[in-house]
């Protein structure tokens, strides 16, 4: 008869296996951050140019469909940009200003149409005129308008 008996549990985990185990662990959720790190990064660097590549879009229309009003002859080049009259009589102008595109109805007022503006260029091309805007990321829009009013 045997009054000792000696059993070996393993219930348990090893020191070993815990820390390889955290090794492991640490290895795969510093992973899984780095890619969520980096979609976030990409994420806002997208959305920044986006905005930039649509707020250029939207000034440059706004531009040129206000400018195709103008009464046939009344187009002046300036240095800083250009002015014109509607059909309304009004003198409008458009300008850079800084690092913005303002809008002037009648000298007053300064109504910004663009932002983060680098160059604002237009040159004539026969009767319509071509209108560069250059933003200060280097993105460039552009577009010609003929005035149609006369």
């Amino acid at each position: 008869m045997r009054l000792l008996h000696t059993y070996h549990f393993r219930d348990g985990f090893t020191l070993v296996e815990l820390l390889v185990t955290l090794a492991v662990f640490t290895f795969v959720i510093g992973i899984i951050y780095a890619t969520y790190s980096m979609g976030i990064f990409m994420w806002k660097t997208t959305e920044t140019k986006l905005w930039t590549v649509q707020e250029a879009r939207m000034s440059l229309e706004r531009i040129i469909r206000e400018s195709r009003g103008a009464k046939q002859g009344s187009v002046k080049i300036v240095s800083s940009g250009f002015e014109f009259e509607n059909i309304e009589g009004e003198k409008i102008s458009f300008e850079k200003s800084g690092d913005r595109i303002l809008r002037k109805v009648n000298n007053a007022g300064n109504n910004i149409v663009a932002t983060n503006v680098k160059d604002f260029k237009i040159e004539s091309a026969g009767t319509s005129y071509r209108i560069e805007i250059v933003f200060n990321n280097d993105y460039t829009v552009s577009g010609i308008f003929t005035p149609r009013n006369k």
